[in-house]
């Protein structure tokens, strides 16, 4: 356990390190997602007591599942923006407003369908005692990554510091 500890910490320091002594604006997002990979890895290892196997079986979930957050996210921002332009025309136009509303909520079901999937697959990797433990910590872990991915992102749109 703490050979596998000592190891994430070793790899979030060794992809932290040079990215923070650079600052904000010169972040590259695909650093930025490797080193969140990082950390969720690390949280996983230590929460649950992850064998080396179930990590690497665990890893290209953690990653569809980033990749489903990043996704939605995107998608979300655009139709937000439609809706948006679509409520501030006047007279507003319905048929706008139905399309986007419809197009949120389709985005919404199939995200939920996508990421139930992904959570079974992890939840296959894990002994009954892991599972457990899963239960209980995945709605918080969600929960900070995307509060993670949220301050990342705004990082990364900060302009440059004169």
């Amino acid at each position: 356990m703490r050979r596998r500890l000592l190891l994430a910490a070793l790899l979030v320091t060794l992809l932290t390190l040079p990215v923070l002594a650079q600052g904000p604006s010169t972040l590259a997002p695909a650093r930025i997602e490797r080193i969140i990979e990082a950390l969720l890895i690390w949280r996983l290892v230590d929460e649950l007591d992850l064998s080396e196997q179930q990590i690497a079986r665990l890893f290209p979930q953690i990653k569809a599942l980033k990749q489903l957050r990043l996704e939605l996210g995107r998608r979300k921002r655009v139709l937000e923006g439609e809706l948006r332009r679509a409520l501030a025309r006047r007279p507003p136009d319905e048929e706008a407003i139905k399309t986007a509303v419809a197009q949120l909520q389709a985005l919404r079901e199939e995200t939920e369908l996508r990421r139930q999937h992904i959570l079974r697959q992890i939840q296959a990797a894990l002994t009954v005692e892991q599972q457990a433990r899963f239960v209980l910590i995945a709605e918080r872990f969600e929960a900070e990554t995307l509060r993670l991915l949220e301050e990342v992102r705004r990082l990364v749109e900060q302009p440059p510091r004169q």
